[in-house]
């Protein structure tokens, strides 16, 4: 029987661009990140089952969702009616968290753009993120790969990325085993995300080394590249207000996906864009 908390976990799991409960659940590391089994997240979705505080932590990471905000709060909310009943929630707990500041609504744009591009994202798993940052020429490749729907060889991959032809094939070879890659015969490969939006697993199902790793390589390509342009802000503001805006910093860099082209042009380049917000020191 469904519930509040079933019911919206279902609905927010596809706006994620998570089709099914499998997908969500093995995307996302599966046990060893939500650790529970797939039957017992299944059950949860069925509303048989409600997670525990700390599985619904997980649940709001596993959907790429920074906590505090309008999204996570709302799934939040369900999880506490479902547990209370809506009644008892209605009567004591609504009063109580409605006295303090009221959420940032969601921008109408930004829920529109969220759900355009669920169904254009590649959820790339633990394992295969594994083989994309076996090096840095790897890194490259998987970069090139992901962008181009045209056929890419050990030999065109090294001459296009700067690298030796035997670390491009290495590279073409492992992304051929995580299910990255299809072969296209004579050493032909493509990739299976091009033109897709590639989101990464949340950062807690990442281990410390390839979040470190991937730093590093982001670092390089940084210093390889050159600045197209630059925008930065220093202001001072309330944190637990500021939180609101981070979902939209997100669909912003998301929204650069539809500037992407999955074939070459005469002008095209890798752009590498990023978004940051580093707090200072309070006062």
């Amino acid at each position: 029987m469904a519930t509040v908390f079933s019911e919206t976990l279902v609905r927010l799991r596809k706006e994620a661009g998570y089709d099914t409960a499998y997908r969500f659940y093995h995307d996302n590391g599966g046990a060893q990140f939500f650790k529970v089994s797939y039957r017992n997240y299944l059950m949860m979705e069925q509303g048989r089952n409600l997670p525990v505080l700390g599985r619904l932590q997980k649940i709001l990471m596993g959907l790429h969702m920074v906590l505090g905000t309008p999204p996570a709060l709302e799934l939040t909310r369900a999880w506490l009616k479902t547990m209370a009943g809506e009644e008892d929630y209605a009567d004591l707990l609504e009063p109580l968290l409605t006295r303090g500041a009221p959420a940032v609504a969601a921008n109408p744009a930004e829920e529109a753009l969220r759900r355009t591009l669920a169904g254009q994202k590649f959820h790339i798993t633990v394992d295969q993120l594994l083989a994309t940052v076996a090096s840095y020429e790897a890194y490259k490749c998987f970069f090139m790969s992901e962008t181009d729907s045209g056929i890419w060889t050990a030999e065109s991959m090294a001459k296009a990325g700067g690298m030796k032809k035997s670390a491009a094939e290495r590279a073409l070879k492992d992304f051929l085993k995580a299910g990255l890659v299809k072969s296209e015969g004579r050493g032909g490969y493509r990739s299976k995300m091009a033109g897709l939006l590639v989101e990464y697993p949340d950062g807690p199902a990442i281990p410390r080394a390839v979040l470190d790793k991937i730093r590093e390589y982001h670092s390089r390509m940084d210093k390889e590249g050159n600045l197209a342009f630059y925008s930065s802000g220093l202001f001072r503001a309330d944190a637990d207000a500021l939180r609101g805006f981070y979902p939209m910093l997100k669909s912003t860099i998301e929204a650069t996906h539809a500037f992407s082209t999955a074939e070459k042009t005469k002008k095209s380049a890798g752009f590498f864009v990023t978004a940051r917000v580093q707090r200072l020191w309070d006062f």
